[in-house]
Parts: structure tokens; C-alpha cells; sequence
């Protein structure tokens, strides 16, 4: 789920995952997954959907969760028994890390869009190489459209400090199923297509708790100093307070999700 730069704190990210969660039956819905199964979790933050898909997979099968971020790996290692293990490891080495042929299922939740676009034909390459033949592909991610009203907010209070916009990869269907062919999956049997969702932030506490372990952190790397970042910070939850707040007094927000059912032919 994370990027090399981006400074994730394991623990507040623990603390606010509950709107990824809430959606988990779905994608697991579509993975294929089911006693014996060899599983990569690609992006596995601090592995609360990874310890789920293990016991799916049961003491037959294994599960393995790999992520950039130290302090998401940290968290997650607590989570260990047999037949579940994590690593660190940016997507962009998983060659590295994984045998060709070793998996039947590579899953990954809420991890793409962090990968910078140029590099996910690579990343592509890498998770065809590690499923066997006939695997699955199942993804799901930030798609066209992905949070709009935050993230006008965002872009316009970090270019006003000097800072980034769109700072993650939210593709559209097209786009990515060019890039999934191009690796040579398949989606005969599969789809990619954009989801749309209301996303559960109760009041302005779950809306901050939200900004600052998911959201602030894609802009922070690239803003030049501390004071900069704090000044930021600041200004982006005082306008996303204002002006997000829905006339129910939530401020839900409106995720769009790529979602993504592939296969490795056989």
C-alpha cells in the first residue's frame, strides 16, 4: 500500500482502516481463494485483510504479505503463525523477493494507485511471473475519479506551498486493461471496471484520523521542509472540515475503485 517515500506510521494506519475493511467480501468474493492456496498479498499495510485471507487459505496453504514501509510490516508481523509471513518489499522488487510460478492467487487492496504509473507495467510483469499457470490476478484500487472533492482541496493547498498535485495513479478501465494485456494476463474470465462507493467518516475525528494516516502522506515527501509539511497539514484538514461535511453532518467520502479480476493463461 505504500511508496518508499511516503512516511507511514504503522499504528495510526492500524487505527483507521475500518472503510477498507467494510469492503473486503467483495474483492475476496472474486480471488479464488480456498484451502491449499499459495497467496501473495502485494501492498498488505499492516496485514489485518492478510491474517483474514490466511485462515481462508488454512494450514495447507500459505500467505505471504509484502510491503514498502517498515512501520506497516512492524505492525503486521504481530499477525504471524504457520503459514503466514511477512516481508519487506516495494512492488517494483518483487522479482527479488518471490520465485517464478509460486503462487495461485497475488491479491492486492488499496496498494496501486501508489505506484507511479511508469512503473506498473513492470510491477504487471513481476505478478505474472510470480502466479502459476491459471492464477489469479485480483486487485482492487484508486480509480479515475478517486476522492475528488478531498483532493481538490489537497492539490490546491500543496501547489500553493510549492508542492505536489495528484500525487497517487488513479487509472481508468481502458487504460489499465491495455497495461494487463500488455503483460500478458487475461480477462476472459475476469473484468476491470470502476466501483463506486461511499465510504463510512462519521464525524470530523474519523475525517483527520483519515487525512493523516492515508492522505496527507502522499503530498508530504514532496513538500521541501517539516514546516512546510506541518503548515499543510494544517490548512488541509481546517478546509476539509469546512467544506466536506455532507448535509447528514457525515463526511463520507466517495471512493472510486478500479476493480480488477485477471488470470495467467494456462
Amino acid at each position: 500500500m505504500s511508496t518508499a517515500a511516503a512516511r507511514w506510521d504503522g499504528g495510526l494506519y492500524a487505527g483507521n482502516t475500518a472503510h477498507h475493511r467494510a469492503f473486503d467480501d467483495a474483492v475476496l468474493a472474486g480471488a479464488e481463494l480456498g484451502p491449499g492456496r499459495d497467496v501473495l498479498d502485494l501492498g498488505c499495510g499492516v496485514g489485518d485483510l492478510t491474517a483474514r485471507v490466511a485462515d481462508l487459505v488454512g494450514p495447507e496453504g500459505s500467505v505471504l504479505g509484502v510491503d514498502a514501509a517498515p512501520g506497516m510490516i512492524e505492525q503486521a508481523s504481530a499477525r504471524t503463525r504457520p503459514g503466514l509471513s511477512f516481508y519487506r518489499c516495494a512492488a517494483q522488487e518483487l522479482d527479488s523477493t518471490v520465485g517464478a510460478a509460486s503462487y495461485d492467487v497475488v491479491l492486492s487492496v488499496a496498494c496501486l494507485h501508489w505506484i507511479p504509473g511508469a512503473d506498473h507495467p513492470g510491477v504487471l510483469a513481476s505478478v505474472r511471473r510470480a502466479l502459476r499457470p491459471g492464477g489469479t490476478f485480483r486487485a482492487e484500487f484508486g480509480g479515475a475519479g478517486q476522492i475528488a472533492a478531498a483532493r481538490a482541496i489537497l492539490d490546491e493547498e500543496s501547489a500553493r506551498l510549492g508542492g505536489p498535485t495528484g500525487p497517487w495513479y488513479f487509472p481508468d478501465p481502458e487504460e489499465y486493461t491495455a497495461l494487463l494485456t500488455g503483460a500478458g494476463m487475461r480477462l476472459d474470465r475476469g473484468h476491470v471496471r470502476l466501483v463506486q462507493q461511499r465510504r463510512a467518516v462519521p464525524d470530523a475525528d474519523a475525517l483527520v484520523g483519515w487525512l493523516r494516516s492515508q492522505v496527507l502522506v502522499a503530498y508530504a515527501p514532496r513538500l521541501p521542509d517539516d514546516a512546510t509539511r506541518a503548515e499543510f497539514a494544517a490548512a488541509a484538514e481546517r478546509r476539509c472540515r469546512e467544506n466536506l461535511r455532507r448535509a447528514d453532518g457525515s463526511y463520507d467520502q466517495d471512493y472510486v475503485r478500479l476493480d480488477v479480476l485477471a488470470h495467467v493463461p494456462r
